[in-house]
């Protein structure tokens, strides 16, 4: 990321609004879609769900740069506090929400021998297919070396490797898949889930086929692997272990080269 826009939100806000606008018109046929098949099934569950996408999409950034533009604050200061502070928030309250609807995907005892096999055959999938062609974000890895010096490269870090992957595998995976097509014969909970995992990254990339394609196959592994163990645990120790080693020759130059 280049240092001067760090001066203003305007930058971010308008890339966002772009991203927005381009996925109005899919985006909206997506919902009636959605809200039209959420009145076979029980409704709340699954209005909620498509709250809590729409808030991850496109809710906590809007925020965010809207505080950040109306009372004219220095990114360099406040943006990752502020992305951290509503990503975590917003964590909270998809724990609290899928512990009450489905407590059963936070046992961690009621995973098997083969659970722990699939989680390596899962991460062993996504190297073979990537083999690092696949980046955490551009952005990220940019503001991870302004912030080299500075305290706040921890924050910076939160975000791709820790709290980022929590809150979309509590998404995408968490409240999606229990609530969309659930354990469907043709894995359409998978195939939703890949697809609009890869959705929420293209803000990050530009509308692009081969970057929706590979966040998609990601998607996929991912939602297959929370499908089989039933439990939140392996999609978002994948998730994080995969972003962590495509990352980790800069987390060692940012934090522990001289």
């Amino acid at each position: 990321m280049n240092p001067k826009l760090f001066q203003s939100a305007e930058f971010y806000h308008r890339r966002y609004h772009n991203f927005a606008t381009v996925l109005v018109i899919p985006m909206t046929l997506l919902v009636f879609f959605l809200l039209a098949f959420s009145l076979i099934g029980k409704l709340i569950p699954k209005l909620l769900a498509i709250f809590f996408i729409y808030c991850h999409l496109f809710g906590l950034k809007f925020v965010m740069f809207t505080i950040l533009k109306r009372f004219d604050l220095p990114l360099t200061d406040y943006f990752y506090p502020f992305l951290n502070s509503l990503t975590i928030l917003f964590v909270v309250v998809l724990v609290i929400y899928l512990r009450r609807r489905r407590p059963e995907i936070f046992q961690i005892t009621s995973l098997k021998p083969l659970d722990y096999l699939l989680i390596l055959l899962a991460f062993g999938m996504i190297y073979a297919y990537f083999n690092k062609l696949l980046f955490v974000g551009g952005d990220i890895n940019n503001d991870l070396l302004f912030f080299r010096h500075s305290p706040q490269a921890f924050l910076v870090a939160l975000q791709p490797f820790i709290v980022g992957p929590i809150l979309e595998e509590l998404v995408y995976r968490g409240v999606l898949m229990t609530s969309f097509f659930e354990k469907s014969k043709f894995y359409l909970d998978c195939l939703l889930s890949a697809v609009m995992f890869s959705v929420a990254h293209l803000s990050s990339y530009g509308l692009s086929l081969e970057v929706f394609k590979n966040y998609a196959f990601l998607g996929l592994i991912l939602a297959i692997l929370f499908r089989k163990t039933r439990s939140i645990y392996p999609s978002i120790l994948v998730h994080m272990a995969w972003n962590i080693y495509l990352s980790w020759h800069l987390i060692a130059f940012v934090f522990f080269a001289q």
